[in-house]
């Protein structure tokens, strides 16, 4: 005699299926997955984390560059959030405020990490650090890849192959040694005019009414970060370290 399954026996073999198969879940490897990825960068561990991204990701980081992450609040946990171009997305919400979206693919390596908001916040500062250290270091790497740089030392010409300079940049500091002398020779005519010596380029514009200087003083035309200083009788560059004398003509 047949026996069919009651509506309990049929509740009960679905939580019980459940039960067995949850720890196999897409959810549940998604949750390990943004837990362990994320942890490793919070706690200083770059070269795990990068085990967990995709080539496509990882080639453009260095673990060094990782370290910049270390110690950042980590959401308490993440939740699924549907899924879009970049993969399954991981949103993570912040106890003061934000949140942090994770994405991940899934391939024949399991789940890997496509994109984080969290390196896209320090990427930011990608272009700079790269033009600055180029500038320092030409023969040396990406700061943010680790990758070394394309120089050729007859043209001077550096390239990155992250794109991080563009098509290039010339490592020369010709532009700045312009720009200085003819600052000095602003400064002089300044003086001519019945000035004081100032004590710093950007009094040049305020005490002459804007006829002189510039508002906020000179920027390195290598470095905008950079500004020029009245060094006793110089006009000093603090990034390339080199200097214009001030020849006060009668």
């Amino acid at each position: 005699m047949k026996r069919f399954l009651s509506a309990f026996d049929i509740v009960l073999l679905v939580i019980v299926f459940a039960l067995i198969t949850r720890p196999y879940s897409l959810g549940k490897k998604l949750e390990q997955s943004v837990t362990t990825y994320s942890s490793a960068l919070n706690s200083g561990n770059p070269e795990d984390a990068l085990c967990l991204m995709s080539f496509a990701i990882a080639d453009g980081l260095s673990p060094e560059f990782l370290l910049r992450l270390e110690g950042i609040t980590v959401p308490s946990y993440f939740r699924y959030d549907g899924s879009d171009s970049h993969g399954y997305r991981m949103v993570g919400f912040l106890e003061d405020s934000g949140s942090r979206v994770i994405w991940f693919s899934a391939g024949e390596n399991g789940l890997l990490v496509t994109k984080d908001t969290a390196i896209d916040n320090i990427l930011g500062s990608a272009v700079f650090l790269c033009r600055e250290n180029a500038l320092l270091n030409p023969e040396g790497c990406c700061p943010v890849s680790g990758q070394p740089y394309e120089y050729n030392t007859e043209t001077g010409f550096v390239i990155c192959n992250q794109g991080h300079l563009g098509e290039g940049i010339e490592i020369s500091s010709d532009e700045c040694f312009l720009q200085r002398d003819s600052v000095a020779i602003e400064l002089n005519e300044y003086i001519n005019a019945g000035y004081s010596m100032p004590e710093n380029l950007e009094e040049m514009f305020t005490v002459s009414g804007e006829e002189y200087g510039r508002r906020g003083g000179y920027r390195c035309p290598d470095n905008f970060y950079k500004y020029y200083e009245l060094r006793d009788g110089v006009i000093f560059c603090p990034f390339h370290e080199e200097y214009s004398e001030i020849v006060v003509l009668p």
